[in-house]
């Protein structure tokens, strides 16, 4: 059986609307970030300031790496239990604010 061009068009479709529902918004992620992360853990780590991870010497040095502690901090020591594209919120107002990888 063969498939038309509508079959292409609506599967191109279906592929925005995803992306699209995956598109990261730092602006969330600040709203996520803040009231979880922004707390004792990170004013301890971070000398007494609450942004001292992120603005230190030695820290993340990759877009890979600060998604990866996202995601560890999201499952281990929050349990916040964002889903992925929370993460992803997350990281994209992080490296917005602090790291600007690209």
């Amino acid at each position: 059986m063969k498939y038309g061009k509508s079959v292409g068009v609506g599967l191109a479709v279906i592929a925005l609307g995803v992306a699209s529902a995956w598109a990261q918004d730092p602006a969330k992620g600040k709203e996520l970030h803040d009231p979880s992360c922004a707390g004792a853990c990170h004013v301890a780590k971070g000398g007494g300031d609450v942004n001292g991870l992120y603005t230190r010497k030695n820290r993340k040095d990759s877009l890979e790496k600060l998604k990866a502690q996202v995601a560890f901090c999201n499952q281990q020591v929050l349990s916040s239990k964002w889903f992925p594209e929370d993460e992803a919120d997350v990281v994209a107002y992080l490296n917005a604010t602090f790291y600007h990888f690209k």
